[in-house]
């Protein structure tokens, strides 16, 4: 209850909790395409932060 709240906190916080989704899900998709253990490290990399950002943690 209290994620939804800080969810709703402002009208921009969805708009960019939607965003970070959608990037975070291309980032996803874009790792399990990846041939080389480089690119998916890397891309693990990026979706981490996305994914703790989505999670609203600080």
């Amino acid at each position: 209850m209290v994620y939804l709240r800080l969810a709703t906190a402002s009208w921009l916080t969805p708009v960019y909790l939607l965003m970070v989704a959608v990037t975070a899900v291309a980032v996803a998709t874009n790792v399990l395409k990846q041939r080389s253990l480089s690119g998916q490290v890397i891309g693990g990399m990026v979706l981490v932060p996305l994914l703790l950002r989505l999670l609203m943690v600080k």
